[in-house]
C-alpha cells in the first residue's frame, strides 16, 4: 500500500487516497536469508524477458538461464556466509533479499522498488515521503547491478531515498557524476578509464584506422563517447561505427548484424574492431562471423572479454585474434567448496539453486548450446559443451580442486573478474557495517534502526586490505584497481584466458609483458594509410587525418619518429639531407692556419714583411744619395711602415676571427693603405709641378703643394670613416649557419655602406693618382715615374675592381682570403713600382747615384730628345742641388731616377 505522510502537499495526498496500497508478494523474490541486517542484491540471472513487445502491463516472464549470472549471486551470498561466520560484526548476523532482473530495465526498476519498501503489518509496502530522511526500507544497501543500462535506472531511484548501491560490473563514466548518483558505487573502474586504455592500446600498436561496435543503450553509447574522445587524442581515426540491439531477439537484430557484417567486409583497413556489447549479443555476432569466415582483431570491452559463452562457441578462432581488458582478480576464499554444495540457507530460500539444479538434471546432449534461442518453445540448456576452457586467473588452491571435477560441472563457468568484484562490493558493506556500529574486539553496538544514508556515508570512509593492496572508493565512488590485458589462445580443443599485460590507474600506462603477443599482435594492419617511416611527414588528404600521403621532409628537418604530422627543422649547428631521420652536427669552418691557401698567403706575407725590412736598411745607408732623397727622404720610412701595416693586418684575417679582429683588421688596413696611396698622390702631384714650367702655374701649383698637409688630410679623412663605422655599426664576430652541414664562424661588415666608403675613399685617391701621373706621360723617360704610378694604380683598381663581386659572392670560409689576396696584390704593386727599381739603381748602379752624373745623364737625355727647354730644366736643377739644406726640405724633389741608364 502506499502511504502519505501529513506533512506532504495535498497532490500527494490525493494521488495516493486514489490508488490505494500496493504489496508485492515473496514470487518476485530470487533468495532470501533472514538476518539482523538485510542486504539487497539485483542481478540478471536470466538473459531477457518473453514477452517484451507486451500491449499490457503483466507480469514479465524470465528465459534464459545465466549460469555466470548465477554463479555471482553464489558469490555474494558465500561472502555473506564468510562474514556471518567470522568476527567481522560480532554478533551481528547479515541476511539477504536478491531478485532476478532478467536483463530488464523494468524488471530492475521493480526488485528496486521491492528494495525500497517497508514491512508494515500488513506487508511490505512503499511508502511515498516528501522527506526521506528517517525512511527505514528492508535493506539499508543494495549490490547490482550488472549491465550500465539497468543500474542507472535504478540508481536513480535509489538517489531519492540514498540507499547505497554498489555495483560489480556497471562501468558507463556517467555513473561517477555524483551530482546525479549521489548514492552509487562500484568495485570496478569507471569506463573513462578503460576507454583510455582501449586507445593507449590502440595506440601502442599504431593502429590508426579502426570500427567501433556498440549497443545501443546507455552503457554503448556513454562507451562509444568516451572511446571516441580519447582515439582523437591519440590520432585514431574511426573507419566506422555501428550500433547493435540490445536485446537478442529484437526483431531487427538479425537484419542490423546483417548489415554490420557487411560493412565490416567492405571495410578491409579496418582489420582491428573495438566491440562493446553483452555476451549474449557477441556470441550472436561471432556466429554470423564465423559463418562468413571474416578473420578480424577484435578488442574487447570488459564486458565480455572474458566471456564463457563466446569462448566455448564452435570453431571460435576463426573469427580472428581476441583480446582485451578485464577487471583486476583476486581470491575468495572457499568459494569453490559452496558451488560444489550448493544448499538453501536456513530459514530461508533460493529458488535459483532450485532452477539450476533442475536444468543441470534434464539437459541433453542434443541440446548443449549455452547461448539463448528466441523462440520460447525451444529449451534451455546453461552448461558447457565437451569443449575445455581453461581459466589461468584462478587461484592456485582453486585450480588444485578444478582437476576432480568432470566437464559439466559449475566450476567450469567462473569467471574471477566479476566474480570478485561482487566479493568486495558485499565485504564492502560489511566493513562499513563495522564502522557505523562501532565494533570493537567485543560486541558491536545492536542498533539497526538506522536510515540507508547513514551507511552511506560509512561506506565512503571505507578502506580495508584485501590480498595484497588496500581497498577503497575515490571521490568519485568508483575501484581504484586497474585492468588485466589478456589474449585470447585459441586452438581446436582449448581456449585459455592468458594475462599478457596490465593498464595502471596510477599513472594511466599500458605495460605488455609477453613478447610474443607483441610480435602476433603487431602484424596486424588496421591503417588507412601505410605508415610514414622516418624521415617522411603525413600529408593528409582527406577530412580524416588517418589518411594520408607519405612526403620526405625538405633539406634541413627532419623527423625522428614514425607517423610524425610535421618535420622538425634541425638546430641552428646542425644539419639533415632531404628524407632525414635525423640531424648531424655541422663542422666548424673558418679560414685556419693549416690551411694550404692560407700558409701560401702567409708566406707572401711575410716575405713581403722581410722585403720592407731589407728596403728600410738599404734607404737607410743610402739616405743622402738622389735616389732616396728623390723617394721622399726620411718621409719614405713612414710609407715603408704604413706598408709592414698592411702586411700585418693580413693575419687578422687568417685563424678562427674574434670580435677583437673583426674591429680592428679593416681599420688598421684602410688606415695604413690611405697613408700608402696618399704618398703616391703627393708623389704624382710633384712630378707634374717639376715639369711645369709656366710661371704662373708653377707658382700657383707651388703654393699648393705641401706634402705634409696633404698626407696628413687625407689620412684623417680615413680615420674619421673608420671611427664612425667602428661607434655606429661596426664589424662584429657572428656564427653564419647559412652553409648547409657548415658552421661558419667570421666577421660581419657591420655597416656595408661605411665599408664601402673605406674602400670606395682609397679607391678615389688611388684614381686621383692615376690621372694625376696619366697627365704627366709626355714627360722624358728619364723623369717618367709616372708610367710606374699608373701601373700601380692600375694594379690597384683592377684587384679591387674583381674583389667586389667576388667578395660578395663568396659565402665559405675562404671569403677571408679573397680580400687577402688583394691586399697582398695591392701592397707588390706597390713595392714592385715604387721601391724595387730604386733598391736596384742603389745597388747595382752606385756610380750613377751621385749629383753630378745626375745631371749629366739629364741632360745628355734631354739633348736627344729635345723635348723640354734645357736651359729651363738645368735652371731648376741647379736650383735644385744648389740650394741649402734647409731650403731643400721644403722644395719638390724633382728627379726621377733613370731606371734604364
Amino acid at each position: 500500500m502506499f502511504t502519505v505522510k501529513a506533512d506532504c502537499v495535498w497532490y500527494w495526498a490525493f494521488l495516493c487516497c486514489s490508488v490505494g496500497a500496493c504489496i508485492v508478494d515473496d514470487e518476485l523474490v530470487g533468495a532470501r536469508s533472514p538476518g539482523d541486517i538485510i542486504i539487497g542484491g539485483i542481478f540478471p540471472v536470466h538473459q531477457q524477458v518473453k514477452n517484451l513487445n507486451h500491449f499490457k502491463p503483466d507480469p514479465l516472464e524470465c528465459t534464459g538461464f545465466d549460469v555466470q549470472s548465477f554463479i555471482w549471486v553464489q558469490a555474494m551470498i558465500h561472502t555473506i556466509e564468510m562474514i556471518n561466520n567470522s568476527s567481522l560484526l560480532n554478533g551481528v548476523k547479515l541476511g539477504y533479499e536478491i531478485y532476478d532482473t532478467c536483463s530488464d530495465a523494468s524488471k530492475a526498476i521493480i526488485a528496486a522498488m521491492k528494495l525500497l519498501s517497508k514491512s508494515t503489518s500488513t506487508g511490505n509496502v512503499l511508502e511515498v515521503h516528501c522527506n526521506y530522511t528517517n525512511y527505514k526500507p528492508i535493506v539499508k544497501a543494495v549490490v547490482g547491478e550488472v549491465y550500465s543500462e539497468l543500474s542507472i535506472s535504478i540508481a536513480r531511484l535509489f538517489n531519492v531515498m540514498l540507499m547505497p548501491q554498489i555495483s560489480f560490473a556497471s562501468s558507463a563514466s556517467i555513473l561517477s557524476n555524483k551530482g546525479r548518483f549521489a548514492s552509487f558505487f562500484r568495485t570496478v573502474p569507471s569506463d573513462i578509464h578503460q576507454t583510455m586504455a582501449l586507445a593507449k592500446l590502440v595506440g601502442y600498436f599504431k593502429w590508426n584506422w579502426i570500427g567501433i561496435i556498440a549497443t545501443d543503450d546507455e552503457y554503448g553509447t556513454s562507451a562509444v563517447t568516451d572511446f571516441t574522445s580519447q582515439a582523437q587524442m591519440h590520432n585514431i581515426c574511426i573507419g566506422f561505427h555501428e550500433e547493435i540491439p540490445t536485446y537478442v531477439c529484437d526483431v531487427e537484430s538479425n537484419e542490423r548484424i546483417q548489415n554490420l557484417i557487411s560493412k565490416i567486409e567492405n571495410t578491409p583497413n579496418a582489420s582491428v574492431i573495438v566491440l562493446f556489447a553483452k555476451q549474449a549479443i557477441v556470441v550472436k555476432l561471432f556466429k554470423e562471423i564465423i559463418r562468413r569466415d571474416i578473420r578480424r582483431t577484435w578488442i574487447s570491452s570488459d564486458a565480455w572479454s572474458m566471456s564463457r559463452a563466446a569462448a566455448k562457441m564452435k570453431d571460435i578462432k576463426k573469427v580472428g585474434n581476441i583480446l582485451g581488458f578485464c577487471f583486476k582478480t583476486g581470491c575468495i576464499p572457499g568459494f569453490l567448496t559452496h558451488l560444489r554444495n550448493l544448499k538453501s540457507p536456513p530459514g530461508g530460500f533460493n529458488k535459483f539453486i532450485e532452477k539450476y539444479k533442475q536444468l543441470h538434471s534434464t539437459c541433453s546432449k542434443e541440446n548443449m548450446d549455452h547461448t539463448e534461442m528466441c523462440d520460447s518453445q525451444t529449451p534451455q540448456c546453461p552448461f558447457p559443451d565437451t569443449k575445455k576452457l581453461i581459466q589461468p586467473l584462478n587461484c592456485f588452491k582453486m585450480n588444485e580442486a578444478i582437476t576432480d571435477i568432470g566437464e559439466d560441472d559449475i566450476s567450469h563457468n567462473v569467471e574471477l573478474g566479476v566474480t570478485y568484484a561482487v566479493y568486495l562490493a558485499t565485504k564492502s558493506i560489511a566493513q562499513a557495517l563495522r564502522n557505523l556500529l562501532k565494533c570493537q574486539e567485543g560486541a558491536c553496538q545492536r542498533k539497526f534502526d538506522f536510515p540507508p544514508w547513514k551507511l552511506l556515508e560509512a561506506i565512503k570512509m571505507v578502506n580495508f586490505t584485501e590480498g595484497t593492496g588496500h581497498f577503497y572508493f575515490d571521490k568519485c565512488g568508483d575501484s581504484i584497481n586497474g585492468y588485466n590485458l589478456i589474449q585470447w589462445v585459441m586452438d581446436d580443443e582449448v581456449t585459455m584466458f592468458k594475462i599478457v599485460g596490465e593498464y595502471k590507474l596510477v599513472d594511466n600506462n599500458i605495460y605488455i609483458y609477453d613478447d610474443a603477443f607483441k610480435n602476433i599482435v603487431k602484424g596486424v594492419f588496421s591503417n588507412c594509410s601505410r605508415s610514414c617511416k622516418p624521415g617522411e611527414r603525413k600529408n593528409a588528404y582527406s577530412l580524416h587525418t588517418c589518411c594520408y600521403d607519405c612526403v620526405p621532409c625538405a633539406e634541413g628537418y627532419h623527423s625522428a619518429e614514425w607517423d610524425m604530422s610535421d618535420c622538425l627543422k634541425c638546430l641552428d649547428n646542425q644539419w639533415s639531407d632531404a628524407g632525414s631521420s635525423q640531424c648531424n652536427n655541422k663542422t666548424i669552418e673558418y679560414f685556419n692556419w693549416d690551411d694550404g691557401f692560407a700558409i701560401v698567403l702567409i708566406v707572401f706575407a711575410c716575405l713581403g714583411i722581410a722585403l720592407i725590412i731589407v728596403i728600410t736598411i738599404i734607404f737607410s745607408l743610402n739616405l743622402n744619395t738622389p735616389v732616396v732623397k728623390s723617394s721622399g727622404g726620411n718621409f719614405c720610412f713612414v710609407i715603408l711602415f704604413s706598408l709592414l701595416l698592411c702586411f700585418i693586418s693580413t693575419g687578422f684575417f687568417i685563424g678562427e676571427p674574434t670580435n677583437v679582429h673583426c674591429k680592428i683588421r679593416q681599420p688598421l688596413f684602410g688606415i695604413s693603405f690611405t697613408i700608402c696611396v696618399s704618398w703616391i698622390l703627393i708623389k704624382s702631384f710633384r712630378i707634374i709641378l717639376a715639369f711645369n714650367f709656366d710661371p704662373i702655374v708653377h707658382h700657383q701649383m707651388k703654393k699648393m703643394y705641401k706634402p705634409l698637409v696633404i698626407l696628413v688630410t687625407c689620412t684623417l679623412v680615413q680615420i674619421i670613416i673608420c671611427v664612425l663605422w667602428l661607434l655606429l655599426k661596426g664589424p662584429y664576430y657572428v656564427i653564419s649557419h647559412s652553409i648547409p652541414k657548415v658552421i661558419l664562424p667570421k666577421c660581419d661588415e657591420g655597416s656595408n655602406v661605411a665599408f664601402g666608403f673605406m674602400l670606395g675613399y682609397i679607391a678615389l685617391l688611388a684614381v686621383l693618382c692615376f690621372l694625376t701621373a696619366f697627365k704627366g706621360r709626355k714627360i722624358p723617360d728619364i723623369y717618367n715615374e709616372a708610367r710606374f704610378i699608373t701601373f700601380s694604380m692600375l694594379i690597384y683598381l683592377i684587384v679591387w675592381i674583381s674583389f667586389v663581386p667576388v667578395h660578395v659572392n663568396t659565402e665559405d670560409k675562404y671569403l677571408p682570403a679573397v680580400e687577402v689576396v688583394a691586399i697582398l696584390a695591392s701592397n707588390y704593386g706597390i713595392l714592385c713600382c715604387h721601391f724595387f727599381p730604386k733598391c736596384y739603381f742603389i745597388c747595382f748602379k752606385k756610380d750613377q747615384n751621385t749629383p753630378e752624373s745626375f745631371r749629366k745623364n739629364l741632360r745628355e737625355h734631354d739633348a736627344q730628345k729635345r723635348q723640354v727647354n734645357i736651359s729651363d730644366l738645368s735652371g731648376v736643377t741647379e736650383s735644385f742641388w744648389s740650394a741649402p739644406a734647409s731650403r731643400r726640405s721644403t722644395n719638390i724633389q724633382v728627379f726621377q731616377i733613370p731606371v734604364n741608364t
